[in-house]
């Protein structure tokens, strides 16, 4: 059966033209019944339910004819009165309230969920990095700390390392000097022995022979030894025996025991005596002024000196101290011959020889001879340069031996 829509024409002629006119009134489809459920999509469930359904559809086009012919029998309702002005003023205003609504609503949605979590992140950012400088920080100082822990134990490890070895040192020593020597270390000792006292002869007495003995005398030892460590400590003696060999060497003893026969030669003999000439005398008479000028003369006597000073002749209690200077003066010259000292040696002897001219008798066989030997002795050269002699004993105490 058709519906009302389906039926333009049934409407009435006034109802069509009036513009104000409103649109008969249609009731809602009827509900179906409770007991009834809605199709299931299944082929299988509509092919079970197909008497329901065509029992509703006949329900429902009963219902629409009632309907229709209640339609026709109602009158025709009043029209609306128009709308007035005020209220699209209100919705007007209502419009710019969402439209402002939505502006702050989206304002806040950009300031509170949009740049929010950035700056959140910023933040987040700056302290992690303030953290990581923090704990850089923390790390440096304990490095720092760390390192110079360690230098402070290494440096206690090395002191300990040292007193260690110091102590295990003086220990090797005790138990070493307890010990007796052995028959090398004997012979060592007396080799560095031999060698100091050569460099003490010929340093401070200046004697080649003795130095030169005790040198062949270390060089003995060396030769017995037959130790080739010592080879350096052998060829640097025989460098030095070399050397003190080709050096001119004074008999010491020899110009020490002539300077002694020289004061038992002088010490015999008599000191200058003076001597008168017999003066001339004229036969002829003399007068009264001639035999008194010759009376006065022979109180007074004028000489005439011409050269070196005449010195008085010495008296003959003063003969002994002359002796004792005499000998004082040889003497003087006897030290400076066993000291090597060639400047006093010589002024000595040259002081002696002076003494013994002026004032001892120069005629005299003994005085002669003591003037000659004199002279022969102060042409000997005492300070000839020696050689150095402490190349062996420094080669000895490299080597630890000394």
């Amino acid at each position: 059966m058709p519906s009302d829509g389906d039926r333009p024409d049934d409407r009435k002629p006034d109802e069509a033209l009036d513009p104000l006119a409103q649109p008969p009134l249609t009731r809602p489809p009827p509900r179906p019944l409770t007991g009834s459920r809605p199709a299931p999509d299944s082929e299988d469930s509509e092919a079970s339910e197909e008497p329901e359904d065509s029992t509703l559809q006949e329900a429902a086009e009963t219902s629409a004819a009632s309907e229709a012919s209640d339609e026709t029998a109602e009158p025709a309702a009043a029209p609306p009165p128009p709308p007035k002005p005020r209220g699209r003023f209100l919705g007007f205003l209502g419009l710019l309230f969402g439209l402002a609504g939505l502006g702050v609503a989206g304002y806040l949605y950009y300031t509170l969920i949009y740049l929010a979590p950035e700056a959140a992140l910023a933040d987040r950012i700056a302290a992690v990095e303030s953290e990581l400088a923090t704990s850089e920080r923390s790390l440096r100082t304990l490095a720092d700390a760390q390192a110079e822990a360690l230098a402070d134990f290494a440096a206690e490890q090395r002191r300990a390392r040292e007193a260690g070895q110091q102590e295990v040192l003086e220990a090797v020593n005790r138990v070493s000097n307890a010990a007796p020597p052995s028959r090398r270390e004997w012979k060592v000792a007396e080799l560095a022995y031999l060698l100091r006292i050569a460099n003490h002869r010929v340093l401070m007495e200046r004697d080649v022979s003795g130095a030169l003995v005790l040198l062949k005398a270390a060089d003995a030892i060396l030769q017995g030894l037959d130790d080739f460590a010592l080879y350096q400590v052998r060829a640097q003696l025989a460098d030095e025996i070399l050397a003190l060999e080709s050096v001119e060497s004074n008999d010491v003893q020899g110009l020490f025991l002539r300077l002694e026969a020289i004061k038992t030669e002088i010490s015999a003999q008599s000191v200058k005596l003076p001597r008168f000439e017999k003066e001339a005398v004229e036969a002829s008479q003399p007068g009264f002024w001639s035999a008194l000028w010759n009376q006065i003369g022979g109180y007074m006597r004028f000489r005439r000196f011409e050269g070196a000073s005449v010195r008085p002749l010495l008296a003959p209690e003063e003969e002994a101290y002359l002796e004792l200077n005499l000998r004082l003066m040889l003497e003087r010259a006897q030290l400076a011959a066993l000291r090597r000292e060639q400047v006093i040696y010589e002024q000595s002897l040259q002081t002696a020889a002076d003494w013994i001219a002026e004032y001892l008798d120069p005629e005299s066989p003994g005085v002669m001879r003591a003037l000659e030997e004199l002279g022969l002795l102060s042409n000997v050269v005492l300070d000839r340069p020696l050689p150095d002699v402490s190349g062996s004993l420094s080669a000895l105490k490299a080597l630890g031996e000394a």
